[in-house]
């Protein structure tokens, strides 16, 4: 299956960042005589180094397969940020109590 851009802030960035992206793309899609793509040769490349110890590879490894760890919020302690209350309310359009 080919590579296929998925972030939204590429389609937001305009038409160079497109172009640009639709380019990287299509090198990455590119496969050799073997039928492996430029993308797998640079996935295999990003784990080899993981495994030889490459802390920084290791963390991208794991970013990917697990997602990146949720960053902590963090307020003012002189001025907290208070949420009362968060209410949601489902409103049936089909079955108005008005008649």
């Amino acid at each position: 299956m080919p590579f296929q851009a998925g972030n939204q802030l590429y389609k937001e960035r305009g038409p160079r960042a497109r172009i640009c992206a639709q380019r990287l793309i299509a090198e990455l899609n590119e496969t050799d005589a073997n039928n492996i793509s430029k993308l797998q040769r640079l996935a295999n490349a990003l784990l080899e180094k993981a495994l030889e110890g490459d802390v920084a590879a290791i963390k991208e490894v794991m970013d990917r397969v697990d997602g990146r760890v949720p960053q902590q919020i963090q307020g003012d302690p002189d001025n907290p940020l208070v949420i009362e209350a968060i209410t949601r309310t489902i409103i049936d359009a089909g079955h108005s109590k008005a008649a």
